[in-house]
C-alpha cells in the first residue's frame, strides 16, 4: 500500500456527492464545502481540496472512457467480435469504423466523467478565491487546481471540440454554462495555463502524483503540438519553447527498463535516474475507487483459459493489436529480436506471459500448452477478423504487469503514466521536423532507437516519426490524437473499406448532454 498524498475519505465523500451517472454538464452544486475562514484556522486542509480533482484522473484510462475512445479507434487496438462475445451492442465495431452516434455509451460515459471533473476543479478554486495576498501554499493548490480543470477541458476539446465553461465564482447553478468551441477554449486553456505556470511547483520539489510545473509545460506544449488541429494554424515554435524546459535541464533520461516504468511498483521510480514520469495518476490495488474490472491490464485482453499464477480465473479474451499496425510498425520498422519494447520474458517464469507482444502457442505456468473452449490449440495469430474473430485470433499487448501476487485481481497497482519523456522527446522531433530540421529530428528518434536497441535510422521522413511514437507509446493513450494530426486517422483500415468521413474526428456530442443543454449544446456535423 502506497502512502497517500491526499485525505482519501474527503476525496471519496467530495466524488460521491458530486458523480453521478447521469450527470452532462456542470450543474451540479457540491454540498460539502470547506470554507475559506477553515483554511485560514488550518492550512494543512489545502490539499483535501485538490484530491476530488485529481481523484478524478483515475477514471479517464480504462476501455470504456477518455482511454478507450483514444485506442479502440485508432489502428493499433480493437476489440473484435468473437461469437456473442464483445459486440456489446455494436460499441467496439463503431469504435474501429468511427461509426459512433450520439447514444453510444463510451462516448457519453466519457462526456459524464469529464463534466463532473471540471466542477470538481471549480469546486477548489472557488474556496481558495482570487486573493493575491495570501500564502505561497494557497497560490500553489489554486495553481494545481486550474491546471487539471484546464486538462479535462484539453480533453473535452480533443475528442468533443467543445467545452462547457462557468467561472468557479458563479453561484447561480440553475444557470447553463457557456459552451467553449475549439478555439475559443484553446485559447482560454493556453493563457490560464501561463498564468499559473510560475505559481506550480518544481517538480524536485513537487509530492508524487500532484500536477506540477512539468505537467504544465506539457499540457502547454500539448496544445501547441494539436493547434493546426484545433485552430487551424501551426503552434510547432511555441511547443519546442516548453518541451525545452522540460527537456533541456537535463533533469530527466530515458529509462534503461523500458516495462520498469509500468510494473506494480512503479511509483517506486520517482525521481531515481530513468524516471521518465511526468504526469501520473496514482492507483493501489488495495483501494476501492469504484472502478474494479476497469483500470486493469490483465482481464480485458487476455483468454479465459490463461490463469497467470492460477488467480486470473475470468479473464474476458478482448482486445488485440491488429496485424497491420504490428507488420507497418514493428515486423517492417525495428527488429523484433532486440527491441526491448516489443516483448521482454522477465515475467514469464512467474506469469506464463511477456510483456509487450504476447503471440504464438500459449502455456501455463507449468509449461503445458493451452487451448481453446473448444479444443484448438490457444495460439495467438496476426489474423483477425472485426466481426467474426475465433478465440485464438489477434496478438495480446501487456503493458501494465500485475502483481506476482495480487490484493485484487480487479485492480491496479501499477500507477497509469499520462506524459512521459519519451513523448516529449518525440513531440520535439516532430516539431523540428514539421519546420524542415529532419537531421535533428532522427537524431532525437536514434537516441530513442538506441536505448531501446532498435536498429538506427539512417533517413528519416515525417511518418517514420507517428510510426516510432506506435512502438514506443503503444497502448498508452496517444494514438486517435496522433493519428489526426498525421492525417491517418481516417484512412481505410483492415475490416473497415473506406475513408471515415472528416466528420469522424470529432466525436458526437452526447445526445442527453443536449437535451440537458436545453439546446445551447448543438451536435457535431456529420451526426
Amino acid at each position: 500500500m502506497k502512502k497517500k498524498n491526499f485525505y482519501i475519505a474527503f476525496a471519496l465523500l467530495f466524488l460521491s456527492s458530486l458523480f453521478i451517472s447521469s450527470c452532462t454538464d456542470l450543474e451540479e452544486e457540491p454540498q460539502d464545502k470547506v470554507t475559506s475562514d477553515v483554511l485560514i484556522q488550518d492550512p494543512d486542509l489545502i490539499p483535501n481540496l485538490v484530491a476530488p480533482a485529481l481523484g478524478q484522473l483515475k477514471n479517464l484510462w480504462h476501455r470504456e472512457a477518455f482511454w478507450g475512445i483514444q485506442e479502440a479507434s485508432s489502428d493499433e487496438l480493437c476489440f473484435p467480435t468473437r461469437g456473442t462475445d464483445w459486440f456489446d451492442g455494436g460499441v467496439w465495431q463503431q469504435q474501429w469504423t468511427h461509426t459512433w452516434t450520439p447514444i453510444h455509451r463510451d462516448v457519453a460515459q466519457t462526456w459524464n466523467i469529464l463534466n463532473p471533473a471540471i466542477a470538481a476543479a471549480n469546486f477548489g478554486i472557488s474556496v481558495l478565491g482570487t486573493d493575491e495576498d495570501v500564502s505561497d501554499k494557497v497560490k500553489e493548490y489554486r495553481a494545481m487546481l486550474r491546471f487539471l480543470r484546464d486538462f479535462y477541458m484539453y480533453c473535452l476539446i480533443d475528442v468533443y471540440g467543445v467545452s462547457p465553461f462557468r467561472s468557479p465564482f458563479s453561484t447561480d447553478y440553475t444557470v447553463n454554462p457557456v459552451y467553449l468551441n475549439r478555439s475559443e477554449a484553446f485559447y482560454f486553456i493556453v493563457n490560464d495555463l501561463k498564468t499559473v505556470l510560475n505559481d506550480m511547483p518544481e517538480r524536485a520539489v513537487a509530492d508524487y502524483g500532484v500536477p506540477n510545473r512539468d505537467a504544465c509545460r506539457m499540457l502547454l506544449a500539448k496544445m501547441y503540438l494539436n493547434k493546426e488541429v484545433y485552430v487551424g494554424q501551426s503552434g510547432y515554435d511555441s511547443c519546442l519553447i516548453y518541451l525545452g524546459q522540460i527537456i533541456d535541464p537535463g533533469d530527466y533520461q530515458l529509462a534503461d527498463d523500458y516495462f520498469g516504468m509500468f510494473g506494480p511498483d512503479n511509483h517506486l521510480n520517482f525521481r531515481e535516474p530513468g524516471d521518465e514520469a511526468i504526469f501520473v495518476t496514482e492507483l493501489d490495488d488495495d483501494q476501492d475507487y469504484g472502478i474494479d474490472d476497469r483500470v486493469q491490464w490483465v482481464k480485458h485482453t487476455f483468454h479465459y483459459n490463461q490463469h497467470l499464477m492460477g488467480l486470473y480465473t475470468n479473464n474476458w479474451n478482448g482486445c488485440i493489436a491488429p496485424g497491420d499496425y504490428l507488420e507497418e510498425c514493428w515486423i517492417n520498422g525495428t527488429d523484433t529480436a532486440t527491441d526491448v519494447r516489443w516483448v521482454d520474458s522477465t515475467i514469464y517464469p512467474v506469469m506464463a506471459l511477456v510483456n509487450g507482444f504476447n503471440y504464438g502457442q500459449q502455456y501455463d505456468i507449468e509449461g503445458n500448452a493451452l487451448k481453446t473452449r473448444g479444443g484448438a490449440p490457444l495460439s495467438f495469430t496476426f489474423d483477425w477478423s472485426l466481426t467474426g474473430s475465433t478465440e485464438e485470433q489477434g496478438v495480446r499487448v501487456l503493458k501494465y504487469a500485475p502483481r506476482d501476487q495480487p490484493v485484487n485481481i480487479a485492480r491496479t497497482p501499477n500507477d497509469y503514466i499520462i506524459w512521459r519523456y519519451a513523448d516529449a522527446l518525440l513531440m520535439k522531433a516532430e516539431c523540428l521536423a514539421r519546420l524542415g530540421n529532419m537531421a535533428n529530428a532522427m537524431k532525437i528518434v536514434n537516441d530513442i532507437r538506441l536505448k531501446r536497441k532498435a536498429p538506427l535510422l539512417t533517413s528519416m521522413e515525417l511518418m517514420d516519426i507517428l510510426r516510432e511514437r506506435g512502438r514506443e507509446l503503444y497502448w498508452e493513450g496517444h494514438r486517435r490524437q496522433d493519428m489526426i494530426r498525421f492525417e491517418t486517422f481516417l484512412l481505410p483500415k483492415q475490416d473497415k473499406d473506406i475513408f471515415s468521413p472528416e466528420t469522424a474526428k470529432l466525436l458526437p456530442i452526447p445526445q442527453s448532454a443536449i437535451e440537458a443543454s436545453e439546446k445551447l449544446l448543438t451536435q457535431n456535423p456529420g451526426y
